[in-house]
């Protein structure tokens, strides 16, 4: 388990890496007329991304190391699996419920960029390093 969770410290910490330059990069400009987050400075966005990202990536990380022998696929492919069904049950349905309530400018990119950093960046990191 220890491993598991020094390998979601390292994937959380890139995959935070990665969200905070998706969500930087105008992605949330282009549904909307509010930057993401509008009234905050790169500074306090990179520490609260990449905190979160490392938070994540740890809880993530022992949740892959429990549900290894049940992840079909092997390697790189299964990491990939596992990074889209968190994606599915944890951020899609956020972003699901958001646009329910009237915050569709936001739920767009929020699912497309947390896609792209946990479900591709952690996915990958994390099936390429973790080895049973």
């Amino acid at each position: 388990m220890k491993k598991a969770i020094m390998l979601g410290l390292v994937a959380g910490f890139f995959s935070g890496i990665v969200s905070l330059i998706v969500k930087n990069s105008g992605l949330f400009e282009l549904f909307s007329t509010a930057s993401y987050p509008p009234i905050i400075n790169i500074q306090t966005i990179a520490k609260i991304e990449i905190t979160w990202g490392i938070v994540w990536g740890i809880i993530f990380g022992m949740l892959y190391a429990f549900f290894y022998d049940y992840i079909p696929s092997e390697g790189v492919k299964k990491g990939l699996i596992f990074g889209l069904i968190i994606w599915v049950i944890v951020f899609l349905r956020f972003a699901t419920v958001a646009a329910a309530y009237g915050y569709h400018l936001f739920a767009t990119p929020f699912a497309l960029s947390t896609f792209v950093s946990l479900c591709i960046t952690y996915g990958f990191l994390i099936g390429y390093l973790y080895k049973k």
